[in-house]
This record gives structure tokens, sequence and C-alpha cells, in this order.
């Protein structure tokens, strides 16, 4: 890809992920976008991603290479016997790391939009590392759960996740400062997750 068409393109991914995060994935025209990121010629974002879910996809996969590659690293240092919390921090501690910065934090909001799609996590469409994780987690739920009832419980699992660092996110960059410390505050967002996936019944 030529330079220029590069710089276009990331220039793009950037605004789109700002104005995402701001004003919401679908509540941003893509006339903002392209109007955010410089651009004179309002076909250059069909050009390079054909479209809103184009560029959503982009932004995406811009922070999941970076989760994924963090989260295979805590995957791989697991023992033998995982445990649900080892599981649990795989998932979260890669995405918690992004609260540091403010393109992590916009990334955080805009996937905390995007709750109705958590259910098709096993669609095939879900990182590598992710699924590794999420079928980990539903293989180690109680045997006593049918398994839409596990695959639905994985599914509220993530949603409780991204809408919590999607709110801390938020609750950062209005520069309000949180009562709880980062640490303390990932941990017990770990420490209610795993309590929530262990309940029997």
């Amino acid at each position: 890809m030529p330079r220029d068409a590069a710089d276009t393109r990331q220039r793009l991914i950037d605004a789109g992920r700002r104005l995402f995060a701001q004003r919401g994935v679908y509540a941003s025209s893509l006339k903002a976008v392209v109007e955010a990121a410089g651009q004179r010629n309002a076909s250059a974002l069909h050009y390079h991603f054909g479209g809103r879910d184009g560029l959503l996809a982009a932004i995406i996969d811009v922070h999941n290479s970076r989760i994924e590659h963090e989260r295979q690293r805590l995957l791989d240092t697991t023992p033998a016997k995982v445990t649900l919390g080892q599981l649990v921090s795989a998932v979260v501690l890669p995405q918690a790391s992004l609260l540091h910065d403010p393109d992590g934090r916009a990334f955080l909001s805009i996937v905390s939009q995007l709750s109705d799609l958590f259910d098709r996590w096993e669609d095939g469409s879900t990182p590598e590392q992710a699924l590794r994780a999420f079928l980990g987690i539903k293989e180690l739920l109680s045997p006593a759960l049918a398994d839409n009832v596990r695959h639905e419980r994985v599914t509220r699992f993530l949603e409780l996740i991204s809408q919590a660092l999607g709110s801390r996110a938020r609750q950062i960059d209005a520069s309000r400062t949180p009562a709880v410390p980062h640490d303390v505050w990932v941990a017990n967002l770990m420490t209610m997750a795993t309590g929530a996936l262990s309940a029997t019944g």
C-alpha cells in the first residue's frame, strides 16, 4: 500500500476510534469521521474499509492483536490443571491494561457498545486466544448446566467485564477520579466475574 494511502487509512482509523467512543458507534456519521480525518474525498472511508462495519473491524483488529499476544502469554504460562480464576485473569488483564492508554480506553468504550454481538463468540469469528480462554471457562462451569446455559453464562461474563471496562474508561476520560485504584479495581472485577461464573443452579 502506498505511503499516502496507508496514512489516510490510519487517520480514518484514529478518527473513527475517537468519534465512535465519544458519540457512539452508530450515532457517529461517516461524514463526520471523514472530516475528522482531514479528508476532502467523501469516498475515502468506503474505499479503504467498505463502510462502517469495515472501519469498526479495523479499529478492533488494531487492539485485538495486542490483546491476543498478551492473552497467549498468560494462557501458555498457566498450569495444566487451570482454574476458572486463571482463565478469567487471562481474559480480563490484557483488556484492563488498555485503561492506561487513551486509544485503549476508546477501544474499550467501543467494545462496551457491542454487547448485542457477544453471544456469537462460538460462531468461528472469535480470535484464537480469546476463544481458547472462553472455551476453557465454559468447560470448567458446573456440570449440572446444559450446554446452551454454559454458552449463555460465558456471554454474560463477557458483557459484565466489557461494560465495567467501558464505564471505567469513560470515567477516566471525563477526568473523574475513580474511587478505587486500578489494581484493586481489576482484582475486584475478576473476583466478581469468577464468582458469577462459579454459581451453581
